[in-house]
């Protein structure tokens, strides 16, 4: 049973129009649809330079479920990896700015979090600029399967 993942039901007159799910394995989704019969919309997911589970994001995408991502700075942790300054420094921009763009490129519809509106404003000016190839595959090496959030591995 899958009651330990969130679940979200948008209800419109008592009809459910959609669900989103958040933290959602594979293994979770496949059972999902033999319990439900039915698809999420959106499965949120921590998402950044340590924490990149492609097969995931892969599999949400063969089946039209958009792979959101949360944490895209890894709760900080990220904002001071060498590879990261490096690239700030090279593109004129904040390390912050760096993994922001990094999940937009890589198609993922990205969460920054944030509760200083100079950051928020930050987090926005992402979109002047593109990662060239060399610096995203620079990020993508980074993937070591670290949660800096919540391990879903441990939900049946």
């Amino acid at each position: 049973m899958l009651s330990d993942n969130a679940v979200k039901l948008d209800f419109n007159i008592g009809i459910c129009q959609s669900i989103s799910v958040s933290n959602f394995l594979i293994n979770h989704l496949e059972q999902l649809k033999e319990d439900c019969k039915i698809t999420p919309h959106i499965n949120q997911v921590e998402y950044h330079p340590f924490q990149r589970p492609q097969e995931r994001v892969d599999y949400c995408r063969s089946r039209n479920i958009v792979f959101e991502g949360y944490c895209p700075l890894a709760k900080g942790k990220a904002l001071t990896h060498p590879n990261i300054i490096q690239l700030a420094k090279k593109y004129g921009k904040t390390p912050a700015q760096i993994c922001i763009c990094w999940s937009i490129q890589n198609g993922i519809v990205t969460i920054p979090k944030s509760t200083k509106i100079e950051r928020i404003w930050e987090n926005c000016e992402v979109f002047d600029f593109v990662l060239a190839e060399d610096g995203v595959a620079i990020i993508n090496g980074m993937h070591e399967e670290r949660h800096v959030s919540w391990d879903p591995s441990s939900i049946v």
